[in-house]
């Protein structure tokens, strides 16, 4: 995963890890640079955030997104409804599957109960076309381009049990079987981004869809992989017992650029979004085609300060307001909400990294923001080596607080 592009400038040579691509030329490779060297170690501390260098730091804000009624298409009215399995929450009344569970017109109260996929009680009918040691390929046609994707269910699988369900987007120079048939390296130092590992008691099912169908990690011009997104969705809680309203996507570089790009339009089906070196541009994106809703939804950022592949500043002045905009907290307490885009994050300041728990967003669409003083590499460490990486842990609670 190391090569990517530097969507910040067409046609700029880039160095970062193994070698990058020149954006203005796919597929010209460009000489191959050493990544910075993150930080020395000694502690940094900052009042509102956290420092901690080698250990992760706390969640603050805990936040929740709906799910889209139509499991087939998009909608921006943002009243959700969900599967015909599921219950219909109505705004201002009381959950039926839990009596101290407030329902809102927009997405779910914080721990709420699960919601059940139509796939619950049924066995999976899809066919795999590989197996590997840590899970299985799979393959759908999208307007006449065969695509596949890997999945990896726990051991302990029980389709009567909604499992959350972990989307991994893989970045250039990589692709979905790296999630689950790869040595350890910096980029892939344990399956679907460190997440499995940490998935103690099975209660993740993670899937790697791969994109690389025009000659780009994931299209820089199309919806293509928009619509593949939304069809493997919806299978995926067709064929598994998934609980709808935990469903989340990952992904470093290229891969965050098209996790932030499905994080504009999915809100309704996308609880939260996790991302390494984000940009907002240089690939589709809802905000550029006038299909962005206007609808809140949880993110946390990985960035590097050094990062000159997907440069740092331009992601905190771009890619961070555009979602604060939309998450500020509920003016009615309800689902009228805020733009919280005035708020800056607190930064590193030297080694170590900095995660910053946004104040004034609503508590249901936390916005994380963690800086850390290396370069583009999504497993950011403090002391040592990629070994050490403290972000796996980070995003783990990060999800787990939903």
């Amino acid at each position: 995963m190391n090569p990517d592009v530097n969507p910040d400038v067409p046609g700029e040579e880039v160095g970062s890890g193994n070698g990058n691509v020149d954006p203005g030329t796919p597929g010209e490779e460009v000489n191959p640079g050493e990544n910075v060297n993150p930080g020395v170690p000694g502690e940094e501390v900052v009042p509102g955030g956290e420092v901690v260098p080698g250990e992760p730091g706390e969640e603050v804000n805990p936040g929740i997104p709906g799910e889209e009624p139509n499991p087939t298409s998009s909608n921006s009215d943002p009243t959700p409804a969900s599967s015909d399995s599921e219950p219909v929450i109505e705004s201002s009344s009381e959950v039926a599957l839990g009596p101290t569970e407030k329902s809102y017109a927009f997405g779910y109260a914080l721990k709420n109960a699960p919601r059940p996929s139509k796939g619950c009680g049924k066995n999976s009918t899809l066919v795999k076309t590989k197996s590997v040691e840590n899970g299985d390929r799979f393959e759908m046609n999208i307007n006449g381009e065969n695509r596949e994707y890997f999945i990896t269910l726990p051991s302990n699988y029980d389709n009567k049990k909604p499992y959350k369900l972990l989307f991994a987007m893989h970045c250039m120079g990589s692709n979905a079987e790296d999630f689950v048939h790869h040595f350890a390296d910096q980029d892939h130092p344990s399956p679907y981004y460190g997440q499995q590992k940490l998935d103690t008691e099975g209660n993740y099912i993670f899937v790697a869809p791969r994109g690389d169908t025009d000659g780009m990690p994931w299209s820089m011009y199309s919806d293509k992989d928009h619509k593949f997104f939304d069809k493997l969705l919806t299978t995926m809680e067709d064929n598994y017992c998934i609980d709808t309203t935990r469903v989340f996507v990952t992904g470093f570089s290229f891969g965050s650029m098209y996790s932030y790009s499905l994080a504009e339009e999915f809100q309704e089906r996308v609880r939260a979004v996790v991302t390494y070196a984000v940009a907002d541009y240089n690939i589709y994106e809802p905000h550029n085609s006038g299909t962005e809703k206007q609808l809140p939804i949880a993110w946390m950022n990985v960035h590097g300060k050094n990062d000159g592949t997907c440069p740092y500043n331009t992601a905190l002045t771009s890619a961070l307001p555009r979602v604060l905009k939309k998450n500020g907290k509920a003016s009615d307490g309800d689902s009228k909400f805020t733009d919280a885009s005035s708020e800056k994050p607190q930064e590193v300041g030297g080694s170590g990294h900095l995660c910053y728990d946004f104040k004034n967003v609503d508590e249901r669409f936390p916005v994380k923001w963690c800086s850390w003083n290396g370069s583009h590499q999504w497993t950011a460490f403090d002391n040592g080596s990629w070994q050490n990486t403290w972000v796996p842990e980070e995003v783990h609670k990060f999800f787990e607080q939903f």
